[in-house]
C-alpha cells in the first residue's frame, strides 16, 4: 500500500511540475486566420482555412483548433516561442485522426508549424504530414465565438 501511494504522489507531482513549466505562447490574442495544408498517403495536398479565438486562456493549450474538428489537445512542452503538442480530432464521416505537431511563434501575429497525421479511417489506416500557417487579423473575435 505504501509503494503504491508513493508512486501516485510521484505521478502527480511529475504532472503538477510539467503543468507549471508550460510558458504560455508569446502571441496576440484575439481573431486568427489559420491555413493547413494535409498530404496524406500520397493523395493530392488537400488545403483547409478556418477562423479560431484565441483567449488569454488558450496561450499554453494549443490555441488555434477548428472549430468544427471535434479536437481535444494535449500540450508536451511550450515556451514563448514554440510549443509540441499530440491531439485526437473527430471530424464528421471522416473516423479518428492523431496528430503530433510542433508549432512556432515566428512573432506576435504570425505562426508556423508541421506535424504529423494517423487515421483509422472508413477505409483502412492512413498516414501523412500537414503544415499550417496562422496569422492574426484582430482583437476582437468574431461574435459567433465568443
Amino acid at each position: 500500500m505504501h509503494k503504491r501511494f508513493v508512486f501516485v504522489v510521484a505521478v502527480l507531482t511529475t504532472s503538477a511540475i510539467a503543468a507549471a513549466s508550460l510558458a504560455p505562447l508569446s502571441i496576440k490574442t484575439g481573431a486568427w486566420q489559420v491555413t493547413m495544408t494535409s498530404s496524406i498517403n500520397g493523395m493530392p495536398p488537400h488545403t483547409t482555412s478556418y477562423t479560431s479565438c484565441v483567449r488569454p486562456g488558450d496561450l499554453t493549450k494549443y490555441p488555434f483548433t477548428d472549430p468544427k474538428a471535434n479536437c481535444s489537445w494535449n500540450v508536451i512542452s511550450s515556451t514563448s516561442s514554440a510549443m509540441q503538442a499530440n491531439g485526437t480530432c473527430m471530424p464528421r464521416n471522416m473516423g479518428t485522426l492523431q496528430f503530433a505537431m510542433q508549432l512556432t511563434a515566428v512573432d506576435a501575429e504570425h505562426v508556423q508549424g508541421t506535424g504529423q497525421v494517423t487515421a483509422n479511417g472508413p477505409n483502412g489506416p492512413l498516414s501523412g504530414n500537414y503544415s499550417g500557417t496562422g496569422k492574426w487579423i484582430g482583437a476582437q473575435c468574431p461574435a459567433a465565438m465568443q
